[in-house]
Protein backbone atom coordinates (compact mmCIF):
# COMPACT_ATOMS: atom_id res chain seq x y z
CA UNK A 1 0.00 0.00 0.00
CA UNK A 2 1.11 3.39 -1.09
CA UNK A 3 1.13 6.02 1.56
CA UNK A 4 1.08 9.49 1.14
CA UNK A 5 1.11 11.74 4.87
CA UNK A 6 0.24 15.27 4.59
CA UNK A 7 1.38 17.41 7.74
CA UNK A 8 3.08 20.58 8.76
CA UNK A 9 6.12 22.00 10.13
CA UNK A 10 6.21 22.12 14.01
CA UNK A 11 9.14 21.54 16.18
CA UNK A 12 6.47 20.91 19.64
CA UNK A 13 3.85 18.16 18.60
CA UNK A 14 4.28 16.56 15.51
CA UNK A 15 7.59 14.41 14.92
CA UNK A 16 7.43 12.18 17.62
CA UNK A 17 3.84 10.94 16.15
CA UNK A 18 5.22 11.71 12.58
CA UNK A 19 8.37 9.65 13.11
CA UNK A 20 6.43 6.76 15.08
CA UNK A 21 4.34 6.20 11.27
CA UNK A 22 7.54 6.35 9.31
CA UNK A 23 9.91 3.88 11.15
CA UNK A 24 6.34 1.69 11.35
CA UNK A 25 4.99 2.18 8.06
CA UNK A 26 8.22 3.17 6.58
CA UNK A 27 7.84 0.64 3.18
CA UNK A 28 4.44 1.94 2.03
CA UNK A 29 4.82 5.58 3.44
CA UNK A 30 6.00 7.22 -0.75
CA UNK A 31 5.62 10.89 0.46
CA UNK A 32 5.68 13.47 3.23
CA UNK A 33 3.56 16.68 1.87
CA UNK A 34 4.16 19.45 3.83
CA UNK A 35 1.93 22.68 3.88
CA UNK A 36 2.63 25.84 5.41
CA UNK A 37 2.09 25.91 9.03
CA UNK A 38 -1.41 28.42 9.92
CA UNK A 39 -1.56 28.93 6.15
CA UNK A 40 -0.57 32.65 7.17
CA UNK A 41 3.13 34.63 7.15
CA UNK A 42 5.28 33.75 10.26
CA UNK A 43 4.65 36.98 11.95
CA UNK A 44 1.16 36.76 12.31
CA UNK A 45 1.37 32.90 13.62
CA UNK A 46 3.94 34.89 16.21
CA UNK A 47 1.37 37.26 17.18
CA UNK A 48 -1.65 34.78 17.57
CA UNK A 49 0.78 32.62 19.48
CA UNK A 50 2.07 35.97 21.80
CA UNK A 51 -1.21 36.81 22.42
CA UNK A 52 -2.70 33.66 23.14
CA UNK A 53 0.51 32.49 25.70
CA UNK A 54 1.35 35.68 27.57
CA UNK A 55 5.24 37.06 27.29
CA UNK A 56 6.90 34.46 29.93
CA UNK A 57 5.28 31.59 28.22
CA UNK A 58 5.82 32.66 24.29
CA UNK A 59 9.23 33.57 25.35
CA UNK A 60 10.28 29.93 27.07
CA UNK A 61 8.18 28.77 23.68
CA UNK A 62 10.43 30.65 21.50
CA UNK A 63 13.59 29.23 23.53
CA UNK A 64 12.50 25.95 23.12
CA UNK A 65 11.75 26.65 19.38
CA UNK A 66 15.52 27.89 18.60
CA UNK A 67 16.84 24.99 20.44
CA UNK A 68 14.68 22.46 18.30
CA UNK A 69 15.73 24.25 15.31
CA UNK A 70 19.37 23.92 16.32
CA UNK A 71 19.12 20.10 16.98
CA UNK A 72 17.18 19.74 13.41
CA UNK A 73 19.96 21.66 12.02
CA UNK A 74 22.55 18.93 13.51
CA UNK A 75 20.39 15.53 12.88
CA UNK A 76 20.19 16.99 9.29
CA UNK A 77 24.26 15.63 9.29
CA UNK A 78 24.10 12.65 11.68
CA UNK A 79 20.59 11.66 14.04
CA UNK A 80 21.87 12.27 16.97
CA UNK A 81 18.39 13.14 18.78
CA UNK A 82 15.20 12.27 18.31
CA UNK A 83 13.43 14.30 14.78
CA UNK A 84 12.42 17.92 15.10
CA UNK A 85 10.67 18.49 11.75
CA UNK A 86 9.03 16.62 9.40
CA UNK A 87 11.71 17.42 6.34
CA UNK A 88 14.54 16.11 8.89
CA UNK A 89 11.94 12.87 9.01
CA UNK A 90 11.73 12.51 5.61
CA UNK A 91 15.76 12.56 5.23
CA UNK A 92 16.29 10.14 8.02
CA UNK A 93 13.68 7.42 6.06
CA UNK A 94 14.76 8.50 2.19
CA UNK A 95 11.14 9.34 1.88
CA UNK A 96 10.18 11.69 -1.04
CA UNK A 97 9.50 15.31 0.49
CA UNK A 98 6.50 17.98 -1.27
CA UNK A 99 6.20 21.51 0.23
CA UNK A 100 3.51 22.72 -1.84
CA UNK A 101 2.01 26.55 -0.71
CA UNK A 102 -1.47 25.00 -1.92
CA UNK A 103 -1.88 21.28 -2.02
CA UNK A 104 -5.31 22.08 -3.97
CA UNK A 105 -3.50 23.54 -6.50
CA UNK A 106 -3.85 21.79 -10.00
CA UNK A 107 -0.02 21.57 -10.86
CA UNK A 108 -0.15 20.05 -7.41
CA UNK A 109 -2.69 18.04 -7.59
CA UNK A 110 -1.76 16.43 -11.06
CA UNK A 111 1.79 15.42 -9.19
CA UNK A 112 -0.28 13.67 -6.10
CA UNK A 113 -2.24 11.66 -9.05
CA UNK A 114 0.55 10.81 -11.72
CA UNK A 115 3.69 10.76 -9.38
CA UNK A 116 3.08 10.40 -5.77
CA UNK A 117 -0.01 7.59 -6.56
CA UNK A 118 -1.05 6.78 -3.16
CA UNK A 119 -3.68 4.48 -2.09
CA UNK A 120 -4.33 6.22 1.21
CA UNK A 121 -3.34 9.69 2.47
CA UNK A 122 -2.88 10.48 6.13
CA UNK A 123 -3.20 13.83 7.30
CA UNK A 124 -1.39 15.17 10.53
CA UNK A 125 -2.19 18.57 11.24
CA UNK A 126 -2.79 19.70 7.64
CA UNK A 127 -3.11 23.26 7.76
CA UNK A 128 -5.18 23.44 4.62
CA UNK A 129 -8.97 21.62 3.84
CA UNK A 130 -9.01 19.63 1.45
CA UNK A 131 -10.68 19.72 -1.72
CA UNK A 132 -12.94 17.44 -3.74
CA UNK A 133 -9.70 17.33 -6.33
CA UNK A 134 -7.91 15.51 -3.76
CA UNK A 135 -10.02 14.08 -1.68
CA UNK A 136 -10.65 11.75 -4.84
CA UNK A 137 -7.54 10.80 -5.68
CA UNK A 138 -6.35 8.08 -3.40
CA UNK A 139 -8.62 4.74 -3.84
CA UNK A 140 -8.77 3.94 -0.06
CA UNK A 141 -9.64 7.60 0.85
CA UNK A 142 -8.31 10.26 3.14
CA UNK A 143 -7.95 9.67 6.38
CA UNK A 144 -7.26 12.39 9.30
CA UNK A 145 -6.22 12.11 13.35
CA UNK A 146 -8.13 14.94 15.11
CA UNK A 147 -7.31 15.34 19.01
CA UNK A 148 -11.00 15.09 20.50
CA UNK A 149 -14.14 13.34 20.70
CA UNK A 150 -15.77 13.78 17.62
CA UNK A 151 -18.38 14.80 16.47
CA UNK A 152 -17.79 16.92 19.89
CA UNK A 153 -14.67 19.90 19.73
CA UNK A 154 -14.31 20.33 15.67
CA UNK A 155 -12.11 22.86 14.84
CA UNK A 156 -8.53 24.47 16.26
CA UNK A 157 -6.66 23.24 19.61
CA UNK A 158 -9.49 20.71 20.61
CA UNK A 159 -6.92 19.60 23.26
CA UNK A 160 -7.48 23.53 24.82
CA UNK A 161 -10.91 23.15 24.38
CA UNK A 162 -11.60 19.71 25.89
CA UNK A 163 -9.37 20.83 29.05
CA UNK A 164 -10.55 24.34 29.80
CA UNK A 165 -14.20 22.60 29.35
CA UNK A 166 -12.79 19.91 32.39
CA UNK A 167 -13.44 17.08 30.68
CA UNK A 168 -13.16 13.79 32.10
CA UNK A 169 -10.18 12.82 29.48
CA UNK A 170 -9.02 13.42 26.15
CA UNK A 171 -9.84 11.36 23.22
CA UNK A 172 -7.87 11.21 19.67
CA UNK A 173 -10.75 9.68 16.37
CA UNK A 174 -9.61 8.81 12.96
CA UNK A 175 -11.58 9.31 10.83
CA UNK A 176 -12.40 9.56 7.00
CA UNK A 177 -12.14 12.94 5.20
CA UNK A 178 -14.87 15.02 3.24
CA UNK A 179 -14.69 18.68 2.14
CA UNK A 180 -16.81 19.83 5.61
CA UNK A 181 -14.21 19.93 7.88
CA UNK A 182 -13.46 16.81 10.58
CA UNK A 183 -17.37 15.70 9.21
CA UNK A 184 -16.17 12.15 7.98
CA UNK A 185 -16.89 9.02 8.77
CA UNK A 186 -15.11 7.93 12.44
CA UNK A 187 -12.66 4.61 12.01
CA UNK A 188 -12.05 4.61 15.46
CA UNK A 189 -11.42 6.87 18.60
CA UNK A 190 -9.03 6.27 21.93
CA UNK A 191 -9.61 7.40 24.92
CA UNK A 192 -6.60 9.59 26.39
CA UNK A 193 -6.46 10.58 30.01
CA UNK A 194 -6.00 13.72 31.59
CA UNK A 195 -3.67 13.79 34.80
CA UNK A 196 -4.41 16.47 37.77
CA UNK A 197 -0.98 17.89 37.28
CA UNK A 198 -1.05 17.68 33.19
CA UNK A 199 -0.26 21.42 31.79
CA UNK A 200 -2.05 21.92 27.93
CA UNK A 201 1.75 20.97 26.93
CA UNK A 202 1.43 17.40 28.27
CA UNK A 203 -2.06 16.70 26.95
CA UNK A 204 -0.94 17.45 23.72
CA UNK A 205 2.41 15.78 23.88
CA UNK A 206 0.07 12.30 24.91
CA UNK A 207 -2.72 13.09 22.42
CA UNK A 208 -0.69 12.60 19.51
CA UNK A 209 1.69 9.89 20.72
CA UNK A 210 -1.61 7.70 21.06
CA UNK A 211 -2.49 9.32 18.00
CA UNK A 212 0.05 7.89 16.12
CA UNK A 213 -0.88 4.37 17.50
CA UNK A 214 -4.31 5.07 16.65
CA UNK A 215 -3.32 5.86 12.90
CA UNK A 216 -1.59 2.96 12.57
CA UNK A 217 -4.51 0.45 13.91
CA UNK A 218 -6.33 2.21 11.24
CA UNK A 219 -4.09 1.55 8.57
CA UNK A 220 -3.81 -2.22 9.12
CA UNK A 221 -7.73 -2.12 9.11
CA UNK A 222 -8.21 -0.35 5.96
CA UNK A 223 -5.47 -2.67 4.59
CA UNK A 224 -7.24 -5.36 5.78
CA UNK A 225 -10.53 -4.46 4.77
CA UNK A 226 -12.19 -4.28 7.87
CA UNK A 227 -12.93 -0.81 8.58
CA UNK A 228 -16.50 -0.75 10.14
CA UNK A 229 -17.09 3.07 9.88
CA UNK A 230 -19.04 5.23 12.23
CA UNK A 231 -21.22 8.44 10.57
CA UNK A 232 -21.46 11.28 12.70
CA UNK A 233 -24.37 12.76 14.73
CA UNK A 234 -24.13 16.36 13.30
CA UNK A 235 -26.68 17.02 15.92
CA UNK A 236 -24.10 16.51 18.43
CA UNK A 237 -21.33 18.78 17.03
CA UNK A 238 -19.47 21.53 18.16
CA UNK A 239 -16.91 23.67 16.69
CA UNK A 240 -14.25 26.02 18.67
CA UNK A 241 -11.67 27.90 16.88
CA UNK A 242 -8.82 29.21 18.30
CA UNK A 243 -8.27 30.31 21.62
CA UNK A 244 -8.06 33.75 22.77
CA UNK A 245 -6.19 35.39 25.92
CA UNK A 246 -8.66 35.51 27.74
CA UNK A 247 -9.59 31.99 27.14
CA UNK A 248 -6.16 31.20 28.18
CA UNK A 249 -6.44 32.85 31.60
CA UNK A 250 -9.93 31.12 32.32
CA UNK A 251 -7.53 27.49 32.21
CA UNK A 252 -5.12 29.32 34.58
CA UNK A 253 -7.50 30.22 36.93
CA UNK A 254 -8.53 26.33 37.25
CA UNK A 255 -4.78 26.17 37.93
CA UNK A 256 -3.45 24.66 35.01
CA UNK A 257 -0.69 25.42 32.73
CA UNK A 258 0.03 26.16 29.16
CA UNK A 259 3.40 25.12 29.36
Amino acid sequence: MRIAIITQEDPFYLPPALNTLCQTQKDNIVALIVTPSFNEKITSTAKRLYHFYGAFDFSRLLAYYAWAKALNHLNYWRPLTRPYSASEIAHRYDIDLYQPSKINAANFVDTLKHKIRPDLLVSVAASQILKKSVLEVPPLGCINLHSAPLPRYQGMMPNFWTMVNNEPEATVTIHYMVEKLDAGDIILQKSVPINPSDSLHDLMVRSKIIGAKALLEAIDKIEAGTVDAKPQDSTQATYFSFPTRKDAHRLRFQGRRLL
